[in-house]
Formats: C-alpha cells, structure tokens, sequence
C-alpha cells in the first residue's frame, strides 16, 4: 500500500520544475450541466422581472479567469495561466477552465480550507500533542475526501457514524474535536448539516424557536453512545487483575494507574468506541414531562422516527436519517451553502440558522437547487461547476453592501475581499513553481507521526490484560524511583540558585531534563519492545508470506523481517521497534531526498546558478518551500497567533465559520513591513522575480507585475504612475512597483 508520502511523490517527479505548473484546459461540461446552469439562470431572471432588478453585464475574460482561479483553487493565476486563458480563442474555454480547476490539486486545498473552518479542524485537535496523529489522519481523510469526490452525504454519514483508532479511520476526528464533550458534539452536527441552532436548549427551552430542552436531549442520545476515550480495553482488564489475589493498597493503585498513563500517552485522543449508554436528563431538569437525572429515549428533532435496522447501532440509523434526502432539511442546507459560497450570500440567511419563518430570497431557485442536489447524488464538484458555468456568477460583480434581512436577487455574485487563505496561497504564487502540489515536507511529517503511533498501538493494544499489568508495576516503579530523583535535583537546583551558581543550575536543569527522557526510554524498552517483540514472533513463527497476510500490519511487519539486514540493525539497538519504524520510513525519505537532488539539479541548470552567490540565493529559495512558502493547507491547523493567517482572519477553528474578511490597521502594518514575506519576495528565483528578469523594459515590468497580481496588463495611467519608480530605481523599482499594487484594494479583492 503506498502512503500518502508516496502518492504525492509520483507526481511530483513529472512536474516541470523550471516553469509555473499550467492547469490545462478540459473537456467543456457535459450537456445535463448546461441545462441546469440555463435553469438557474432563467430562475435568477424570474427574479430581475418580478422585483424590477438590472442584470450586471458579463465580466471580461480579465475579471473571470482572476476570480475563477481565486473561488476554486484559491489562489490567483500566474502570469503565464492568465495569458493562457486570456489568449485563447475557444469560445468553451471558460467552460473548459472551470472543468480543468475542479479537477486540479488546487482545488482539493482550497476546499479544505473552507471545510476546515466549518468542522474546525485542528492539526491538534484536542489536549497536547498526543491528538497530532488524529490531527493529520483527520486533515488527510477530508483531503481524500475532496480529492476523490466523495459524495456529500456519505461524507456525512461517515462523520457522524464514525468509530475506531485514528491510524484506521481518520473520520474519528470529528469526535477527537470535542473530546468528551457529545452535547456539544451533538449541537455542531445539527449546526453544520441541518443548519439549526439548538445550544440553548441545552439548558432551557429555545427562547426564540421551537425546540425544548427535551428535543435536545432526545436528539442527543443517538450521540450519546460515541466513547472518546483514552483508555484501552487490556488496560480495564488488567485493572480489574489487579483487584484479583492479594490485597492492594488505594496509594499503590493511584500508582499503577499512573504508570497506565504513562504507557498510553503517546495514543491519548486516537480512539473512539461506540457503547449501549443511555442519557440522563440533567439534576435541575424543571419541566413537567419528566423527572430530573430520567432516562431519555433517543428521538430525531423532525422527520419520521429512526430505528435501527437488525443488528445495526442507533448512531448508524441516526446518520444515515442525517444524510438522506428525505431529511427536511439535509440537502436545503448544503445547497444553500454551495450557492453562498459560490455567489456570496446565501438564498436564506444565516446559512446554519433557519427557524420555521425563515424566507429564502427566491423560493423557486432554492427548490430547483434541492432537486438537482439530489439528482447530481450530491456531487459537490458537478453542483459547483453547475453554479460556475452559470451567466448569473460571470457576470460583474456587485459592490455595494447588503444589508441584513434585505433581499438580494443576483444582478452579479458579491464583490469579496480575499479570505486569509487566498492573499497567503496569491502570495506563494509569486514565490513557487508548483504552488498547487501538496508539501511533501509537510506530508513527511504526519506520515512520521501516524506511524509511530500505529506501530506502538499495534505493540501495545493485543498485550494481554496480565502482561499489559505485569509492564504497568515495572513503569510504577520506575516513576517512582525517577520522581524521587527529580526532587533532588531541583533541592539541589534551588540551593544552586540562592548561591548563584548559574552554571551549576543550568548543569541540573539538563540532568532533571535528561531523567524526564529516562522514563519514555524506560517504558519503550520495558512495555513497547515486548508487545513487538511478540508480534515479530507471530510473523516469524508463521512463516508469513505478503501476498497471504490479511493483517495490514502483520503484512508490514512480515517485510521487515524479510530484511535480515535491518533486524540484525534492529536487534543491536536498544530500541527495535524504533529501528525498524525508521526502516519504514526510509524508503519514502530517501525518494523525497532524491526528488529534493533532481529538483536542485534541473533548476541550477535551467536558471543558470553557478557562482556562489547565487548558491546561497538559490538555498535560501528552496528552504522557504521546505519550510515558509506552502499553500495554507499544508500548514498546521489553524496557523499560530501573530501568523500572517491569523491576523488576515483565519478561524481560530473554536466555533463553525469563525475565519472573517474585515481589513485592520494591523494588516496594512503586516504587509508593509513583514520582514519574512519581503525577504521572500525579493529572492531572485521566486516566479515573479524571474518572470521580471524575462522583460527589459520598464513598461513591459510593469503589464508583467499586473499579470501576475491582477491577471491583467497595465492601463496607460498605471503606467504613468509607476514608470518613474523604476526609472529612478532600475536595481529595486521593479520590486517596490510589485509590492505597491500588491498593497492595492485591487489585489486584496475579487472582483
């Protein structure tokens, strides 16, 4: 099976690294596709007659190719794909554009970003870093999920039903998200799918819309079952060993729970169980249909009653009424998002809060939108690329407000401000090559980190509960022994200081550090090694063969020992599992570093780096793409406070759809005087800059500056403006006439 380290290498290694990656032009849409955009149009134009509305005329081949480019990849397009598109002379290339961009790598990040920010998804999704491979298992199945098209409602059915470890189904995440927490769980669901808001009722009854506090904890139910839990079944059971034979005092109980912990930490959020519990109605439940702390019968908030079928769950038959049209209000809500996102404002609005009296703007359209969800088996792209072929979103935008609780009928899509992710991924743009491909630094580093965790999982979790507890006594001792040294350590460490010795302070700070280390070391070898070392016996005593091993693991682990070269490796180091987790890997890290020598090589040669000057300019570009210049997606979810993402508006992923589009002092601050992103720009083999080295003449700079940030050339006046700055300044003009119109209200929105 290969990874997804390996997936993105393959491609990779077909790219041509020298020139800006062009997205070639496909097929037009099918003719079903043609008359559902014709539809929605004679629909928006019902509207324009009834309510006397002017429509916007079509907007230039300029204008589109910016804004498609823009609304499904999210970036701008380079220089060398506007000119492209504007100098085609296909009467179906708008067609074929939006059909070739539906289908790129571009697309699959940009889509996550807008997934990400309604599931808020985090690289850690819950507690410290032990969610991490959750984290990147949960990133890579929406990824996956986008990339192969999934359709909408399965896509949904498998969120809300998921269950297993995190290595296995990414789809666990939805519940790692909020660990613990199922009321909540259960408010987002009906949040993001139904588009109701049922939080109050968690408490009291809605005091705007209809729902009680009982229709919430009915509903709840259903969710009730989902176990995020940190423990493991051998771990229970090895607990209830230790109550066998003699007796066992509560401080030495306390101590072998902690040693529990310790052996389990690194697998904390990765696993979710569903079990048969029943929801009880809180202590201070006041109303008359039932008492307090009461058992709750799982019931749907509207549609018919859902029961499981045989043998299945509750929380299978609740997500498949979820994500089934004949819910009410499944498929009105993600047709009305696509429209938003797409248009840029919903036929009802808020998208995620209708009540009885909620009034779409065209109530026709909104009903054809539905019908076509359906028939397309929610297909998101072909609903898309519906919406895009449409005349109603080529058209000129408008730019006007809209006020709330105004009705809105379409003369053109909203004039919008980039979101964070598109000024970051414009921007990489300007810098990268390839800036559609996924990292696969980035890539690297979470296939390091699941595999990891899978292979300590897979030592770990088939221990028996009596050796699982035999391995938990020797790590309590261990603890205790490590913590009674620590103590003295930092006695020692303090009389060190009220001495002021600093060095010898500092002396203890690295000994009290390298104890820390001791313990992980200790439980490696005393509990991690064992559970491998059995199942490097399972295999070898088989005789395991890779074609009849039905264990993806076992399969694995089958081929490591076929190494006799590495198992010798393995079998001399004081961690074997470790040894053999790095053999792993190491076929991926060495097709990445041979991809990395090709890459050099053909670059050097192409863009003439020969002196050492331009070496170092050359390493400085290239260790921006190992670790700065990537696309938002690649980066960890959400980006750090005080990032340029997050002071742009990117969610901090804490509630749905928290990423905003307002402009701040602090931005314009950020643009003017990031010393990072100016250092980036102004390297010599960044696209922009290279594209600029191609032309000689300022005026010709100038229309390459403006292809590159606005998919147009200069006008007459803009080159007036500009001209003398370059003139003035031929070694930097060029440079500060890009980051002029860059800092422009015309960059910064989609027209």
């Amino acid at each position: 099976m290969k990874s997804n380290i390996q997936l993105i290498l393959l491609p990779l290694a077909s790219i041509a690294l020298g020139s800006a990656v062009l997205i070639p032009l496909a097929e037009a849409a099918p003719v079903d596709l043609k008359r559902a955009s014709a539809r929605v149009d004679a629909l928006i134009g019902q509207g324009y007659q009834k309510h006397g509305v002017k429509a916007y005329p079509v907007a230039s081949d300029e204008i589109f190719v910016r804004r498609i480019y823009l609304d499904l990849i999210g970036r701008v397009p380079s220089q060398k794909e506007a000119l492209e598109f504007l100098n085609a002379k296909d009467p179906e290339k708008r067609a074929k554009l939006i059909e070739a961009l539906t289908h790129s790598e571009g697309y699959v990040s940009h889509h996550f970003n807008y997934w990400a920010d309604i599931l808020r998804v985090k690289s850690r999704l819950n507690g410290a870093g032990q969610s991490a491979p959750a984290g990147h298992s949960y990133i890579r199945w929406i990824q996956d999920a986008i990339r192969d098209n999934k359709p909408y409602d399965e896509m949904v059915y498998e969120l809300i039903a998921a269950e297993g470890r995190s290595w296995e189904n990414g789809a666990i995440g939805y519940y790692i998200r909020d660990y613990g927490m199922n009321l909540d769980n259960m408010a987002v669901t009906t949040q993001i799918f139904l588009g109701t808001s049922v939080a109050c009722a968690q408490c009291h009854n809605h005091p705007f819309d209809k729902w009680t506090q009982m229709d919430f904890y009915q509903h709840a139910a259903y969710q009730w079952d989902v176990v995020t839990t940190n423990n493991s079944d051998n771990m229970t059971s090895a607990m209830s060993e230790l109550s066998k034979g003699k007796k066992v005092t509560s401080q030495y109980r306390r101590d072998i729970s902690k040693a529990f912990s310790e052996i389990l930490k690194p697998l904390r959020f990765n696993n979710v169980y569903i079990r048969d519990r029943t929801l009880a109605l809180p202590h201070d439940y006041q109303y008359a249909d039932a008492k307090p702390k009461s058992g709750v019968t799982p019931a749907v908030l509207f549609g018919k009653e859902v029961k499981p079928a045989g043998d299945a769950q509750p929380l299978e038959a609740y997500a498949g009424w979820m994500a089934s049209p004949d819910n009410p209000r499944f498929t009105t809500v993600i047709a009305n998002r696509m429209w938003k996102k797409v248009m840029g404002l919903g036929l009802f609005e808020p998208v995620d809060e209708i009540m009885d009296h909620s009034d779409p703007s065209n109530p026709e359209l909104l009903a054809f939108l539905e019908k076509t969800m359906v028939e397309f088996d929610y297909d998101l792209r072909k609903f898309m690329t519906m919406l895009y072929n449409t005349r109603t979103y080529q058209r000129e935008s408008h730019r006007e407000d809209v006020m709330p609780g105004v009705a809105y009928h379409y003369p053109g899509p909203l004039l919008k401000r980039m979101s964070a992710e598109q000024i970051w991924d414009s921007l990489v743009t300007l810098i990268a090559d390839d800036p559609d491909t996924p990292n696969p630094y980035a890539e690297m580093d979470a296939e390091k980190s699941i595999t990891r965790t899978r292979w300590i999982a897979e030592s770990v979790y088939d221990q028996s509960p009596r050796e699982f507890l035999e391995g938990a006594k020797k790590i309590a001792a261990t603890q205790k022994k490590l913590s009674r040294e620590m103590r003295e350590i930092q006695e020692k460490r303090e009389a060190a200081l009220e001495a002021g010795d600093v060095a010898l302070s500092k002396k203890l700070a690295s000994e009290g550090s390298r104890k820390s280390r001791d313990l992980v070391r200790v439980v490696e070898s005393t509990v991690y090694q064992k559970g491998f070392a059995d199942k490097v016996q399972l295999v070898a005593a088989k005789d395991y063969k890779a074609d009849e091993v039905s264990d993806e693991f076992l399969e694995e682990l089958a081929g490591c020992i076929a190494d006799e070269d590495l198992m010798k490796r393995a079998g001399g180091s004081n961690s074997p599992m470790t040894e053999v987790v790095k053999a792993v890997l190491q076929e991926q890290e060495s097709q990445l570093k041979r991809w990395a020598e090709k890459r050099r090589e053909e670059q050097w040669k192409e863009w003439g780096v020969d002196d050492a000057g331009e070496k170092k300019a050359w390493y400085d570009y290239n260790n921006l793409f190992r670790s700065t210049v990537m696309r938002a997606s690649d980066l960890p979810q959400p980006s750090p406070p005080g990032h340029f993402l997050r002071e742009f508006g990117q969610s901090d992923r804490e509630v749905i759809h928290n990423a905003n589009s307002d402009a701040s002092i602090t931005q314009a601050l950020n643009l003017l005087n990031n010393s990072q992103l100016h250092g980036a720009l102004r390297n010599p083999y960044t696209v922009l800059n290279r594209s600029l080295a191609k032309v000689k003449t300022p005026a010709q700079k100038i229309d390459a500056i403006y292809l590159a940030l606005l998919s147009r050339r200069s006008s007459a006046e803009e080159k007036n403006i500009l001209l003398p700055l370059l003139k003035e300044n031929p070694g930097s003009g060029a440079f500060d006439a890009a980051w002029t119109v860059l800092n422009t209200r015309q960059f910064l929105f989609i027209q």
